[in-house]
């Protein structure tokens, strides 16, 4: 199998166990995951948006099912009047430690699965590959 298509099935395989395990009731994917991604301080859309890899009115509509849903908030910047921060709500601060369980949950889960004389290896790979990724990103900006 060729690397690019290793990676198609990787990110499918890991969407799936994602959606699976780690989402709860009614939510999506992409509302798991902008949840944790919002820090504790908040996070402003342009931010945001280029965490997720969407542009600025698809993150717009997935704050406002996020801010319907009572799990999070608007709020101008205090520096800058013209910016717009994500909080989370005591709702949604709770809601993203049950996410960020389930997610470590699953780390474990899958971790365990890996005989133990290649755990450590195996995580040294995956941050190694995980910098790569990121310096891509950077470099794509």
């Amino acid at each position: 199998m060729e690397f690019g298509e290793l990676l198609k099935v990787f990110l499918l395989d890991l969407q799936s166990l994602f959606r699976r395990r780690v989402s709860a009731g009614s939510l999506t994917l992409p509302q798991v995951l902008l949840i944790s991604i919002i820090p504790d301080d908040g996070i402003d859309m342009t931010a945001l948006s280029k965490k997720l890899g969407v542009d600025n009115s698809t993150a717009t509509r997935l704050i406002d099912k996020i801010i319907q849903n009572g799990w999070a908030i608007r709020e101008k910047g205090t520096a800058d009047k013209r910016m717009t921060l994500i909080l989370l709500t005591a709702k949604g601060e709770l809601l993203q430690n049950e996410i960020e369980d389930r997610i470590d949950e699953l780390g474990e889960e899958l971790n365990s699965a890996i005989p133990l004389e290649f755990r450590d290896e195996n995580k040294e790979v995956l941050s190694s590959f995980h910098w790569q990724v990121s310096k891509l990103l950077l470099k794509n900006k």
